[in-house]
């Protein structure tokens, strides 16, 4: 059961990055604390992937202003990635929030590192059963990975429809990287309205909006012969305002609008509780949400039908997206 953390990383093995196994981390331990405790302890542990998702699947929709004509079409693959905010690499610790855990040497509330906190943190949890300690166990440390970034890839498409309108979407079929399971799909429409605000028509720029859907689905095996996995949901919204000016091959865009979404984690399966003969089923559920207004500044490169596109979204987790696509007005 070393990669009982594992589930809440799913999405990191997108981007390739082998963050799992962490076999210094004794965590079945934890549940010789109960469901609840469990539960409180993970659920600030996880919580910069889980918000950091949220922010990083609703950004990299558009890359112009400018609408395709009708049966114009362009596909790109994308890679977003939200910054982790320094506070988000620590939490405090309240002992009056658990039940039977305590952080050994302390007698109030502690600061903890998160999932992306320093991975060198070293530190001791104690289980107590009616006053007596029963189990100690590792504080679990922060990842150690190069940046604190989560990311989240892309596949997307779009097609003009008539009246200014685009259909934009994003589908990635269910596939299996390592020991995950990962299935996406997304709908968005673009509709120029520039066209509808009388003495701005003959501008030199191009003005639009958007509303767009995102999910993603994720499962990680944990011990699949014992029916062990972790499960990962994430459903996002984004509003944009759009305006783009395109000069000779490249072209430049801002937006500013409101992203909201909400994720949840999942441990399933039957587990054994370290020292005893019982066990606990489905002992992790999660749920976070995430909301703000974002801000978006970018360039686009094309070259004939090829382009390359970049931008900066400023919000809770600050966003980079990089884009490589064709396109076909």
């Amino acid at each position: 059961m070393k990669k009982i953390l594992s589930f809440c990383l799913v999405g990191l093995l997108l981007s390739g990055t082998k963050v799992f196994g962490q076999g210094d981390i004794d965590v079945e331990k934890i549940l010789q604390a109960g469901v609840d405790d469990l539960n409180t302890y993970m659920g600030y542990y996880v919580e910069p992937a889980a918000k950091g998702f949220i922010y990083s699947m609703g950004t990299g929709w558009a890359h112009t202003a400018k609408t395709h004509s009708t049966l114009g079409f362009d596909l790109k693959f994308s890679v977003s990635g939200a910054r982790v905010p320094a506070r988000y690499e620590n939490f405090t610790f309240d002992p009056s929030e658990y039940e039977k855990l305590r952080v050994k040497g302390s007698n109030g509330a502690t600061s903890l590192p998160t999932l992306y906190g320093d991975p060198d943190a070293s530190g001791t949890l104690e289980i107590y059963e009616e006053g007596m300690l029963i189990a100690e166990v590792d504080i679990p440390p922060g990842l150690d990975i190069p940046v604190k970034y989560v990311p989240a890839p892309t596949i997307q498409g779009a097609i003009g429809l008539p009246a200014g309108f685009e259909l934009i979407g994003r589908f990635i079929p269910k596939v299996s990287v390592e020991d995950a399971e990962i299935s996406q799909w997304g709908l968005g429409v673009k509709h120029d309205i520039k066209q509808h605000i009388p003495g701005i028509k003959i501008l030199p720029f191009d003005l639009s909006i958007l509303a767009a859907y995102n999910s993603l689905n994720a499962k990680y095996f944990i011990e699949e012969d014992m029916g062990q996995f972790g499960e990962m949901s994430l459903d996002t919204w984004t509003f944009q305002a759009l305006v783009s000016k395109k000069l000779s091959i490249l072209t430049v865009y801002g937006t500013v609008g409101y992203n909201t979404g909400s994720s949840t984690y999942d441990m399933l399966g039957t587990y054994s509780i370290e020292g005893t003969s019982e066990s606990i089923t489905d002992p992790v559920n999660l749920e976070y949400n995430a909301k703000g207004a974002m801000a978006t500044l970018g360039a686009r490169f094309k070259f004939g039908p090829v382009f390359l596109n970049g931008d900066y979204t400023f919000q809770e987790f600050n966003t980079v997206s990089v884009g490589l696509g064709v396109a076909i007005r």
